[in-house]
């Protein structure tokens, strides 16, 4: 390593990963003066555009929050409106038997959080991981004090007392005041620097496909925690997409995921209208479906010497609360706040302010996502019935949906 580098050589701020996360944080540093390198191990080769009929298999649901966030940064303009659904209401119903056809048309089961109600303009954006990469991809060419370096592979890291040391595979030495890991679940910034996590393999995976629906979704999203066919538990979401279609997101056993992509087009549509109570009408499938495995994990630190931690690589939640990419960019906000003023990105008093400003949402939303997959996986009878009659009592009462709706609309 050159330990004599040059100011005009030493950054402010070293980001690895160039996802969302990485790119948005590092796209705010630069717009507050910082000098900010950006690693990305994969080439960016660009796709092809996508046929206006067909959806990203990887779709979030971005808060207001973090919606304004991005516009401040002039992203969220940039993003293809036609591509975009805003969320007005969710309904959120109980397990039942998966023969069961629900009574959705009558809403008398289940919690129904509502923007309108909850004097707010929508719940939620859904949005296509494609179209947010590409319009921060596009920001990030042109914003001055930004370099993003592609392929670039670490394979060394040294920490000093006044800056962040690393090689790459390619020889090339870089340095900054501060290292921000941003490279995903398996970040191999947080392995290198030694950094802990708490990891619970769910043993399941998630469905992801999109359809085209029979019946209009008038930007309602639907989630069912359910009783799959083999008495396991299952969690089933449906989120409005443009154009009538919505994208489905359905949390399984291994083994129940391995028979729903067995099936052929035609009979996962209707296995997945049929397990919503076909509540939009008949499904018929757009694109190709596919799955991830689902676990919980938590880096036991978000900081270490000269070291942040953020998104994936500080923290993954079960999809249930669609909440993944939010907690990565209320990350990438509350670290650029944290460093907001300081001469030194790196120092500590700075890092300790961003964690000190993350753990209780980390740990608040983790406890929740945990607890009702828990709560909802085991098949007693008994059990079913006692979190039915708590989610259709919290739903009758006056404001407790509200005050939901509010909290994740933040």
């Amino acid at each position: 390593m050159n330990h004599d580098a040059k100011r005009e050589d030493l950054h402010d701020v070293l980001i690895v990963g160039a996802g969302i996360a990485g790119l948005a944080l590092a796209l705010s540093l630069s717009r507050a003066g910082r000098r900010v390198l950006v690693l990305d191990a994969r080439t960016g080769a660009e796709k092809g555009a996508p046929p206006e009929e067909t959806f990203d298999q990887r779709i979030y649901a971005i808060g207001p929050g973090n919606a304004a966030w991005l516009d401040e940064l002039r992203i969220w303009s940039a993003i293809d409106p036609a591509r975009l659904t805003p969320v007005y209401d969710m309904r959120v119903y109980g397990d039942l038997p998966a023969s069961r056809v629900l009574p959705l048309a009558a809403g008398e089961d289940g919690l129904h959080l509502s923007a309108y109600r909850s004097a707010i303009g929508e719940l939620c954006w859904i949005a296509e991981e494609r179209e947010i990469a590409r319009a921060l991809e596009a920001a990030a060419g042109f914003a001055a004090h930004l370099t993003l370096l592609r392929p670039a592979e670490p394979v060394l890291m040294l920490q000093k007392p006044d800056r962040v040391q690393l090689r790459l595979a390619d020889g090339r030495q870089l340095e900054a005041r501060l290292l921000v890991a941003a490279d995903g679940a398996q970040s191999w910034v947080r392995s290198a620097a030694a950094i802990d996590t708490q990891v619970i393999d769910y043993q399941q995976a998630a469905v992801v496909a999109n359809f085209h629906a029979g019946q209009a979704h008038h930007n309602c999203a639907y989630q069912w925690f359910r009783r799959e066919p083999d008495g396991s538990g299952g969690v089933l979401a449906w989120l409005p997409l443009p154009r009538g279609q919505v994208s489905m997101v359905w949390s399984v056993t291994d083994a129940r995921a391995r028979e729903l992509l067995a099936l052929d087009g035609e009979a996962l549509a209707a296995e997945a209208a049929a397990a919503g109570g076909n509540a939009l009408g008949d499904f018929r499938l757009a694109g190709k479906p596919a799955s991830f495995p689902l676990k919980n994990l938590r880096a036991e630190h978000l900081i270490a010497p000269r070291i942040a931690l953020v998104g994936d690589a500080a923290h993954v939640v079960h999809p249930l609360a669609g909440q993944g990419l939010n907690l990565g960019l209320e990350d990438a906000r509350a670290l650029a706040a944290a460093l907001a003023g300081r001469r030194d990105c790196g120092e500590h008093l700075g890092l300790r302010a961003y964690e000190r400003a993350r753990k209780a949402a980390i740990l608040e939303m983790h406890a929740v996502t945990h607890g009702l997959t828990r709560l909802f996986g085991p098949a007693h009878p008994g059990l079913r019935a006692i979190r039915n009659i708590g989610l259709n009592l919290a739903a009758r009462l006056p404001a407790l949906p509200q005050l939901i709706a509010r909290h994740a609309a933040r």
